[in-house]
């Protein structure tokens, strides 16, 4: 118990805040971080984590007056919210690992069962303190829209807790978990309680299958519970029931002929276990449409269809990159550089084949005609509007694709952009098409 009295400590502060100047608040943490910076033992890990929180806070603090000083106010119960799902969320998943430890459990179930003990008991607590600290200070801020911002704020927070960093995790937790709130917070987005509740654990439960399917790792399963809470939110379950189409396609057709592709060294790593770098770097284009969407669809309702066929447009591009990079490797003959059309051998960074690009078409097209029927709910103009809205869907994952190629052959090669990089600027890209296809087609033929 020793070991979690700092964390208790801090947690106290968060309820103090509201009676705490700021002026104050940064002389204490000064003072603290002075002295622990001349300590010997500095290095011990409870010493590293109050200099880590103490840090995270005394930034948050200046940001506070840098704020005021330009006439905004960093919301404080954000700063004690960040500190309870920093502090209670570390207890609760650091408990649940010891006394599972001893009882020989897997360490697979240990992990995320732990990492979900901390996104609940985080976010419940940070809920509680962040209430008493609005109501404290007579803010008009909802107790729904409290609980959206700390359940938002827990689960960003078990994700960059299964992260490895050299950092402190508390310091990158209290900064990471206050910045994702206070971004949404800026939105003043009223979400129901139940579609929340609703929205996490159905992306909850998805993500944990993947996990215990050797789908994703650990922290890809966080990454894809805030892309799911995020975008059934925004929008609505079926938009997420299309990205999570694309990581199962993407998921199974990276084991296709995975023996084959390993004896040639152009396997996956780690058979094929996606990464938060992976879900990001594929869905991160999605992830903001989503929210444009959300936020801008009931103002400026032909804006809001635009940034929708942008959305389909992105998740098409990574379906189609994922299953022609998956299968085209396993083209008999070699494929050709997209910039010389010159023969290379498979894997390389650039490279194109006619298998290649009729699974990117094929995979586009599953996410186009799954968009007829889960996502477009616009009236069309006539029966052949529906092709229009599948091609306009595929133009942007195939355009989307290809060029993933083009920066493969060129920027990648040239070590400008890694592999994850290519596929975040091409999903945008592939989105822009999309969105720009519907635009111009708009009032003519859909």
């Amino acid at each position: 118990m020793v070991a979690y009295l700092h964390l208790i400590f801090f947690m106290v502060l968060a309820v103090l805040l509201p009676f705490i100047p700021v002026e104050y608040l940064l002389r204490f943490l000064l003072v603290i971080i002075i002295v622990l910076m001349m300590m010997r033992d500095r290095r011990s890990e409870i010493t590293r984590s109050i200099l880590g929180i103490s840090s995270a806070l005394f930034i948050l603090g200046i940001i506070d007056l840098f704020m005021v000083s330009l006439g905004y106010k960093f919301p404080l119960y954000i700063i004690s919210a960040s500190i309870c799902i920093t502090c209670a969320g570390s207890v609760a998943a650091s408990l649940i690992k010891l006394s599972w430890k001893s009882q020989e459990i897997e360490d697979k179930t240990i992990s995320a069962v732990s990492s979900i003990a901390f996104i609940v008991i985080g976010a419940v607590l940070a809920c509680i303190i962040a209430y008493w600290t609005v109501e404290i200070l007579d803010l008009h801020v909802t107790l729904s829209q409290l609980f959206f911002l700390t359940l938002l704020g827990s689960v960003t927070g078990a994700l960059l807790e299964s992260i490895p960093s050299k950092t402190d995790k508390n310091f990158i937790l209290i900064l990471g978990t206050s910045m994702v709130m206070w971004l949404f917070a800026s939105f003043g987005y009223y979400v129901n309680f139940n579609h929340l509740t609703t929205a996490f654990v159905f992306s909850l439960v998805l993500a944990y299958l993947a996990y215990r399917l050797d789908i994703a790792d650990v922290s890809a399963m966080h990454a894809a519970t805030l892309l799911g809470v995020l975008i059934i939110v925004f929008t609505n379950i079926n938009w997420y029931l299309v990205l999570i189409t694309f990581f199962l396609l993407g998921g199974g057709f990276t084991r296709y002929r995975y023996a084959y592709k390993l004896r040639k060294g152009i396997a996956q790593s780690k058979h094929g276990v996606r990464s938060y770098i992976n879900v990001f770097s594929n869905s991160t284009a999605a992830l903001i449409l989503a929210v444009l969407y959300g936020v801008y669809h009931g103002l400026y309702p032909q804006f809001g269809i635009m940034l929708m066929f942008g959305y389909l447009g992105s998740v098409a591009t990574a379906t189609g990159d994922t299953l022609a990079s998956e299968i085209g490797v396993t083209n008999k003959g070699k494929p050709i550089m997209i910039t010389t059309l010159k023969p290379v051998e498979p894997g390389t960074d650039g490279a194109v084949s006619l298998l290649g690009e009729m699974v990117c078409i094929l995979g586009s097209l599953i996410i186009g005609i799954l968009a007829l029927v889960l996502v477009i709910d616009v009236e069309p103009l006539s029966p052949f509007t529906y092709i229009i809205w599948v091609f306009i869907i595929v133009l942007g994952g195939f355009a989307g694709t290809n060029f993933d190629s083009l920066l493969g052959a060129t920027l990648q090669q040239r070590g400008y952009l890694s592999n994850s990089g290519v596929n975040f600027v091409s999903t945008f890209f592939g989105a822009f098409i999309s969105g720009t296809a519907y635009f111009l087609l708009s009032g003519h033929v859909v």
